[in-house]
């Protein structure tokens, strides 16, 4: 007759190590949003700390993009795109902050959650 002992202890470690990499991925909130041409270069800086001191760090690089109330038909490198990942939803605090020291009226801002493997 076969010793099953070790059969439960054997299929539990072969579950723990099949899960271990989902149990150290973190959840965290992404934002993804455009800083358009119209906001002064000379208030980015700030609003860059701004998201720095607030989400721990952000990611930015220039971008195009026409909508209907874009000006002209030539499209330029005009726009800053963010993506901003943070431990919470950070979406109402960054719109606020737009609005109110960068002057805009509207923020165009996608957020989902998403995991941060390894973390």
């Amino acid at each position: 007759m076969p010793d099953t002992s070790l059969k439960p202890l054997l299929l539990a470690l072969a579950l723990v190590l099949l899960l271990a990499p989902a149990a150290f991925a973190r959840k965290t909130t992404v934002h993804a949003f455009v800083v358009p041409a119209s906001v002064s270069t000379e208030k980015l800086p700030a609003f860059n700390d701004f998201l720095v001191q607030t989400a721990g760090g952000f990611t930015a690089a220039r971008s195009h993009g026409r909508g209907p109330g874009s000006p002209g038909k030539k499209i330029r490198l005009d726009n800053w795109s963010y993506t901003v990942a943070a431990d919470r939803d950070l979406s109402r605090e960054i719109m606020d902050y737009l609005k109110q020291n960068c002057g805009l009226p509207d923020v165009f801002m996608l957020v989902h959650e998403a995991e941060r493997p390894g973390l």
